[in-house]
């Protein structure tokens, strides 16, 4: 018997690449399925969570590797900014420190059609804004571009789900008041309403930066088990993303089934995987941001 490397990522549309580059290149059993030790010659457990849950997975140190969204990455005991930024090497290994691992990353240039403030009010007259509970990130990138950007002063309102209130349920929006949409969700949404301004958080950022891309969740070792198992990964990665019409087909571990061409359309269109030098450079950014708003 030998204990599996555990694997927390995000659930949704844009990670489907990821999981299937796992599922072809490493043994891989669904941690939702059976927990524990596995048979000698299986590899991982893998878990797939909203990325609120990968974020708490990461933190409290019950994973070896997560795709941690960004805002939470500097929250993971240890964890320092400027040390780890890639495929580990043979030296690392002797003193473990929390890191970002792998050449991959889920990453926009410009809009990415998923994370977006929902409104039939424009900005300017925006008072309300209701929170997505399950993206630490969006919260913390509507309040960035808030403050800076478009220089409004909202009340916040968190609102467990509220995405899924607003598209089931036929509640629909206030006057002087907005949502933060994240994820496979917002196609729902749009679907439900035709909502008169939709503000693409990741387009705004990149106008608010002179034409940053962001950086959305990011691969990070919480255990020196997944920070030896880090090369591996990047190559079942390497290989998801080298296959993106098979996974939207392929994939076993999957939140629900897609329409092809919407997905294929958002998956190579809007979805920007490489974690290169500008991401890196953005992603310093949003946590100085962050950290010391002003």
């Amino acid at each position: 018997m030998t204990t599996p490397v555990r694997i927390t990522a995000v659930s949704y549309l844009n990670t489907l690449p990821f999981i299937y580059g796992i599922e072809q290149r490493v043994a891989v059993l669904s941690a939702a399925s059976q927990a524990g030790r596995l048979p000698v010659g299986r590899d991982i457990a893998l878990s797939l969570r909203v990325p609120s849950l990968c974020a708490a997975s990461a933190i409290e140190g019950r994973t070896d590797i997560a795709l941690v969204p960004v805002a939470a990455i500097p929250l993971i005991p240890g964890f320092s900014a400027g040390y780890g930024t890639g495929i580990p090497s043979s030296g690392q290994l002797s003193t473990f420190t929390p890191q970002i691992i792998t050449d991959y990353c889920i990453g926009a240039e410009g809009a990415v059609d998923t994370v977006v403030l929902l409104s039939d009010t424009p900005l300017a007259d925006i008072r309300r804004v209701y929170l997505d509970s399950h993206s630490r990130t969006s919260v913390q990138l509507v309040r960035v571009l808030a403050r800076g950007h478009w220089r409004i002063s909202p009340r916040w309102v968190d609102f467990a789900d509220c995405a899924s209130t607003f598209a089931t349920e036929g509640r629909g929006l206030e006057r002087g008041e907005a949502m933060v949409a994240i994820g496979d969700k917002v196609f729902a949404l749009k679907a439900a309403h035709r909502y008169a301004y939709c503000y693409d958080l990741a387009q705004e950022w990149h106008d608010f930066t002179g034409g940053l891309p962001f950086v959305f969740a990011a691969w990070v070792a919480c255990t020196e088990a997944g920070l030896e198992y880090a090369p591996r990964l990047n190559e079942a990665l390497t290989y998801g993303v080298g296959h993106i019409a098979d996974s939207i087909t392929g994939t076993v571990n999957r939140s629900r089934d897609f329409d092809f061409d919407e997905a294929y359309r958002y998956l190579t269109q809007f979805i920007k995987f490489n974690l290169d030098d500008r991401k890196r450079a953005a992603m310093r950014l949003f946590w100085e941001k962050i950290i010391t708003p002003g």
